[in-house]
């Protein structure tokens, strides 16, 4: 958080909030009057909802961007129960580290949520894997899909591809495993899309190759 408490005060109460939630405030190591302020509004609000909830700061490094990002993913790592994170507010030092923590830890994290700078909206963002932990077939299942942009069932794209439908069945599961593809039931068959995660995935992939 930053000096605004309203970045912090609008996304949680948005989502809602009761007895036994957690919310951990995140600021830089050395503190401020102004900064001491900001907790002191955002805890008098949301005291007021939820007497007794569970309110915490956690003052973390920003001279080093990689440790203060891994301290943020740390933290997202050791939550419990459904989690939520708020990107917005704050000073950059903690934001930029706090977004490549979030989505690189995706599967501990159920909501992110943006505040916007310009209209201060609050947005929810798509869940990313920015990893790309995917074998080369498979990379290549996922740039054939794209290809072919339509959803298809499994049997369909194995048809298209002149490909197994075994084979291409295990494709999937792994991609879909890695946030790259969605399945959803059709009848007895099963269709496939790619995801936000898959198409970024793709653009930054064709980038690096040479």
């Amino acid at each position: 958080m930053g000096f605004d408490s309203r970045r912090v005060v609008r996304p949680v109460l948005s989502e809602g909030i009761e007895t036994g939630d957690q919310v951990v405030l995140l600021q830089p190591a050395s503190s401020s009057d102004r900064g001491e302020d900001a907790f002191q509004e955002v805890q008098n609000v949301l005291t007021q909802v939820v007497p007794d909830l569970d309110l915490e700061t956690e003052h973390l490094p920003y001279t080093d961007f990689v440790e203060t990002t891994l301290y943020c993913a740390d933290l997202i790592q050791a939550s419990e129960g459904e989690t939520i994170v708020i990107l917005g507010g704050g000073a950059r030092e903690l934001l930029l580290p706090l977004t490549v923590a979030t989505f690189t830890s995706g599967e501990n994290i159920d909501t992110v949520l943006q505040v916007g700078d310009i209209d201060s909206s609050v947005r929810r963002l798509p869940r990313l894997n920015l990893r790309g932990e995917v074998s080369d077939a498979e990379a290549t299942l996922l740039a054939d899909l794209h290809d072919l942009d339509t959803v298809l069932s499994i049997s369909e794209i194995a048809d298209e591809l002149d490909k197994s439908k075994s084979t291409i069945a295990r494709h999937i599961n792994s991609l879909e495993s890695a946030g790259f593809v969605r399945t959803r039931k059709n009848g007895r068959s099963k269709t496939v899309e790619i995801t936000d995660s898959g198409r970024i995935f793709l653009k930054t992939r064709a980038a690096n190759v040479i």
